[in-house]
């Protein structure tokens, strides 16, 4: 399973990311477009809660999910979150949210467009009438500028790492190899060597435009970055704010 090496260190992995700009525009956007001021969150692809630990302090209702047990496991235990390992095509939540979460580009992780249909469904589910879903992808444009042929290292002393990121512009996936030297947990003096692999599929906003149920939701905004200016072939973060049909 993905993440099982990785979920103990992501969050050194991770350090260089600006978790602000995710909190501010989730803010923004509670404003502008929720009915509530208040609504109950859920994030799907929560990874060991860094958003939603940030969210929960700032006083929001929260809950997590995540595909990943061992990121579920970070999340609780680090940060104490309720979080439940769930499918995000097929979440299991009984009750509703007024806002649904798939950040940092999670949802690259579905390679077909057969999977997104599944989690617009999934996500209508369990959404309030009028509720909102705000999901960002990583471009085609990013993997072209910045991960075409990148290697990346370094040492924690209880762990280091490499990683080879490269692009099949062919089949439109980003790839993420991981080799990790991993200190034992039974002999100090010993290191484990790991291997994850893992793999995003980079559809274009149009490709996904078409999954989305048109039916059961409206398109508020398709926006660059974390703004909200409408997207262009430029933009490396693309984010989508949807709205559930009353």
């Amino acid at each position: 399973m993905q993440y099982d090496v990785i979920a103990p260190m992501y969050d050194r992995l991770m350090r260089h990311v600006d978790y602000g700009e995710w909190i501010d525009l989730i803010a923004r956007v509670i404003k502008r477009f929720s009915a509530s001021d208040d609504p109950e969150i859920l994030e799907i692809g929560a990874g060991t809660g860094v958003v939603g630990g940030r969210l929960g302090g700032l006083g929001y209702r929260y809950t997590a999910s995540d595909l990943s047990f061992p990121m579920c496991r970070e999340a609780h235990n680090e940060r104490n979150l309720p979080i439940c390992a769930a499918d995000a095509r097929a979440l299991p939540f009984k009750k509703q949210f007024g806002l649904a979460l798939f950040l940092y580009d999670g949802i690259n992780y579905l390679h077909t467009q057969g999977d997104y249909r599944k989690l617009f469904a999934s996500v209508c589910d369990i959404l309030l009438p009028g509720g909102l879903f705000l999901f960002d992808i990583t471009t085609r444009a990013n993997s072209v500028k910045h991960f075409t042929n990148y290697f990346d290292y370094d040492d924690y002393g209880d762990f280091s790492y490499a990683r080879h990121s490269y692009f099949d512009d062919k089949k439109s996936i980003q790839h993420n190899d991981f080799t990790i030297y991993r200190q034992s947990p039974e002999n100090p003096g010993l290191y484990e060597k790991h291997t994850e692999t893992h793999t995003q599929k980079v559809f274009s906003v149009s490709e996904i435009e078409k999954t989305i149920p048109r039916k059961r939701f409206t398109v508020l905004g398709i926006w660059d970055g974390y703004s909200f200016r409408k997207f262009s072939p430029r933009s490396e973060r693309i984010h989508f704010l949807l709205r559930k049909t009353l």
